[in-house]
């Protein structure tokens, strides 16, 4: 089994250094090739993103380098003039930095999620760099992978990250003290009730999301009170919604079964087939 490692003499400690990352860049596969065969040039991503590596507060400032189809990457120390002073290879380091902000969206959501009242959430940059050792400046690019993986969560509705905060909006249903309170609630209307008013005011069909045909609502008003005895059921349907489409008015029907739309259809096709069979009446 071969293995990839880097390996020095007299060693004081095996224990690797810690190092911030103050920036994350993305480069695309034949720059990134060409920064792992000649790592000493000097790169315009480089110093396009340099970052000082002595802030005084004893720890070292680095640039991360990742590729855009590659999970390995490669930390920097910048030299201030567009190249590496030194440098480490990263097996796994997108995957590394993708762990540490997927901790940091759970503890967003689980914040917001439990505690908003509006739907409105706010965390400041700061307490993610004290929890979780992330540094979230603005067009570090840490910030745009942040947004991205709490814009993939479904309970996300919208993401803002800009003066030291991310401004997140969640999705009334994920908010426990939200739930229920968003369910829009029809009045209980049924079809007969709102037939007579559909009279002259354009087409209103009468659809159900279960069911591929759809009744046109002035069919239903031809019916003598007789005929209305056979479809009780259409006329007693619940009026779920009511929109507007391309063709006119629609009604979306529930509590009635969407075979009684194709019964409707069908009946009502062979009458009209009997009338013309039948030619005029004097």
């Amino acid at each position: 089994m071969k293995i990839r490692a880097e390996m020095g003499k007299k060693l004081g400690s095996l224990w690797p250094l810690e190092y911030m990352v103050d920036k994350v860049v993305e480069i695309p596969d034949a720059l990134f090739a060409d920064f792992m065969d000649q790592p000493l040039e000097r790169y315009e991503f480089i110093a396009q993103n340099d970052i000082v590596p002595y802030h005084g507060d004893d720890i070292t400032h680095c640039l991360l380098v990742l590729n855009e189809s590659r999970a390995d990457g490669v930390l920097i120390q910048c030299d201030g003039f567009g190249a590496a002073r030194l440098m480490s290879y990263l097996p796994g380091a997108r995957d590394t930095v993708q762990a540490r902000l997927d901790q940091a969206v759970a503890h967003i959501i689980q914040q917001g999620t439990e505690h908003t009242a509006s739907g409105y959430w706010c965390v400041y940059c700061e307490e993610l760099t004290e929890k979780f050792g992330l540094t979230i400046p603005e067009g570090s690019g840490l910030d745009a992978m942040l947004k991205e993986t709490l814009e993939r969560r479904s309970e996300v509705a919208a993401v803002e990250i800009g003066n030291g905060a991310i401004e997140t909006t969640f999705h009334p249903e994920f908010c426990e003290g939200l739930k229920g309170s968003t369910e829009r609630k029809m009045p209980d209307i049924r079809v007969r009730d709102i037939l007579p008013l559909l009279t002259g005011g354009g087409l209103a069909f009468l659809t159900h999301e279960d069911a591929r045909t759809s009744v046109l609502a002035q069919f239903l008003q031809e019916l003598t009170p007789t005929e209305q005895e056979d479809f009780t059921a259409l006329l007693d349907a619940r009026v779920a919604e009511i929109g507007l489409s391309c063709e006119g008015v629609e009604i979306v029907l529930s509590d009635v079964a969407p075979e009684e739309l194709v019964r409707f259809n069908e009946a009502y096709n062979t009458f009209q087939e009997a009338e013309q069979a039948m030619g005029p009446t004097m």
